[in-house]
């Protein structure tokens, strides 16, 4: 059994609860053992040794990454396989999707050339209306709370955790 961890960072909970999911997917489908850390608790984080994979997330604010993520994208990895992904409002729209992918990820790592991703993944995200910038209401997707939006794609999360599932499988 490979031994996997999962560190982010979170503002708004989305992104803990896409760890969530592909830690669900990973331990049941791809015979990993998966730890979760918030990275909030960043010196009491797992010694990196005692894994085989590692994902990094972050969400994002304002185009920003939460700040012990961004640090975490220093470590020395060695030969570890790697995961990245974001949580933010502008990837979940569609005309916006590029943007974020471009500027909120791939541009961050590649202030991080020594880190090699072998999946990387740009999702929607979860927000606070009040925190909201200005978007027309017609197009906002309200879910479950009404005191929040929320454009994060179940099925892509799902998807991207089994690509992630089949590459940390691999020797």
């Amino acid at each position: 059994m490979k031994e996997t961890l999962i560190v982010y960072g979170t503002r708004y909970g989305a992104t803990t609860e896409a760890c969530a999911v592909i830690q669900k997917i990973l331990e049941k489908e791809y015979d990993q053992h998966v730890e979760i850390w918030d990275l909030e608790n960043w010196h009491a984080c797992p010694d990196l040794n005692d894994f085989d994979n590692v994902i990094i997330a972050s969400g994002i604010k304002y185009g920003e990454w939460t700040e012990n993520s961004r640090k975490y994208l220093s470590n020395d990895f060695g030969s570890k396989k790697v995961a990245v992904f974001i949580s933010s409002i502008y990837a979940g729209e569609d005309e916006h999707y590029e943007h974020a992918y471009e500027k909120f990820l791939v541009d961050v790592l590649e202030e991080h050339p020594n880190l090699k991703p072998v999946a990387k993944a740009a999702f929607g995200g979860r927000i606070p209306k009040e925190q909201l910038p200005n978007i027309a209401p017609e197009r906002i997707l309200i879910r479950l709370p009404e005191h929040q939006y929320d454009n994060r794609n179940w099925d892509l999360i799902e998807e991207w955790a089994h690509q992630v599932g089949k590459l940390f499988k691999e020797d």
